[in-house]
């Protein structure tokens, strides 16, 4: 694939507004995930995950016991998995949250803590950016901005309020302000909350899933931020971006 192709489609990947508008429109019949399809898509990532679980040391000593049991939690855990839609671009990372979730219900079993969990998480991510030229991820993250992002996310939010979906995410777009923000999302429902307060992990959504937006606001310079969040008993997600900033990873 020639560079720019992948980088496109790099970016395209990252940011939830150019994804194909009609995967609002999956059939809402169907109720749960497959789980077939799902531990394919979670065995595929059996090395990575080996690799980074064995830099916890209170899950280095028994891996291969620690991954099988993550596994047959990750199995349980499917069919409880909010059902969103079969093409919903938020299932790029509904999916691995769940797997995630599923993985720490087994870690925190041999001690691990919410904070060296998520930790571990935000580290890989941010490394697995950061390899990329800093060019390359600027301009990747200026996808994320300009008309057809706006678009797509003015639809995007609009779709979300039929509500097709029960357990979908509910979002309004905010337009700029023409100064610390070019654009943002109020998301007043969020899948991963309520699947995670279900196995008692809700304290894990913050520092995991939240604090994981901040990573990619910095390794893009698309400038994410927030004043509230429905993890933290706030009545919303108020998600801001400008283009070209810096976020600063908060400490978790």
């Amino acid at each position: 694939m020639e560079r720019r192709f992948f980088l496109k489609s790099l970016g395209l990947g990252c940011i939830g507004c150019c994804c194909t508008p009609f995967n609002a429109f999956a059939a809402i019949g169907q109720r749960t995930y497959c789980a077939a399809s799902l531990l394919r898509d979670y065995d595929k990532n059996a090395q990575w995950r080996r690799d980074l679980y064995s830099g916890i040391p209170a899950l280095a000593g028994d891996i291969d016991q620690v991954l099988a049991e993550m596994r047959a939690s990750y199995e349980a855990l499917i069919p409880d998995i909010p059902y969103i839609g079969q093409w919903n671009f938020h299932l790029k990372w509904a999916l691995p949250n769940a797997e995630k979730l599923a993985d720490y219900l087994v870690a925190k079993n041999y001690g691990v803590t919410i904070p060296q969990f998520s930790r571990v998480h935000l580290d890989q991510a941010l490394s697995d950016l950061m390899v990329m030229p800093e060019g390359d991820r600027r301009m990747i993250g200026s996808m994320q901005f300009g008309l057809l992002s706006d678009l797509m996310m003015r639809f995007v939010a609009w779709c979300s309020q039929l509500r097709f979906f029960k357990e979908d995410y509910i979002l309004e777009f905010v337009p700029g302000n023409g100064a610390d923000f070019d654009w943002g999302l109020n998301y007043t429902q969020c899948p991963n909350l309520a699947l995670f307060s279900r196995h008692g992990a809700a304290d894990l959504v913050y520092p995991l899933v939240c604090t994981m937006d901040y990573v990619a606001g910095k390794a893009l310079f698309v400038g994410y931020h927030r004043t509230m969040d429905l993890a933290s008993g706030h009545p919303m997600c108020d998600l801001r971006w400008k283009q070209g900033v810096e976020s600063v990873i908060p400490e978790i």
